[in-house]
């Protein structure tokens, strides 16, 4: 993936962000140079053996608990954002050596939460930073 930015002149030196559909998700062929983001329950069987799925990491968040039921991109139930202070701490584990390399961070989370996902990570400026838009990324259109 690296060779692919480098030849078409998009890397700018940021990470590459990816947001898709954890149906989708479960059908792709892993990438050792990328981590994986998702909430507790969505992907049991790639979170339980990561290398074997061919991904460096897939880190699970947990759901704050809420007597609502909502998930880790609830305003209300984790107010700084679960996904966007995940970001935050790898970028810092990255550099800082504590996480080996990576270039690329997908987040595969079920297809009702996306857009919740997206609004979420789109709208920091710490993940605009240091994360740049890939697949799924794009804001949809208001209608």
């Amino acid at each position: 993936m690296a060779g692919d930015r480098a030849s078409n002149g998009d890397d700018d030196g940021r990470i590459t962000l990816e947001l898709m559909d954890a149906a989708a998700f479960a059908g792709m062929a892993g990438d050792a140079g990328a981590l994986v983001l998702t909430a507790q329950g969505v992907l049991d069987d790639a979170a339980a053996d990561p290398a074997r799925a061919g991904w460096q990491d897939v880190i699970a968040l947990r759901a704050a608990l809420s007597p609502f039921g909502h998930g880790v991109t609830c305003v209300c139930c984790v107010p700084s954002g679960g996904f966007t202070s995940a970001l935050a701490d790898l970028f810092r584990a990255r550099v800082t050596g504590q996480r080996p390399w990576f270039d690329r961070v997908v987040i595969a989370m079920p297809a009702a939460q996306l857009d919740d996902v997206r609004r979420e990570v789109t709208g920091h400026r710490v993940v605009a930073a240091r994360y740049r838009s890939g697949r799924g990324m794009a804001v949809a259109p208001s209608r």
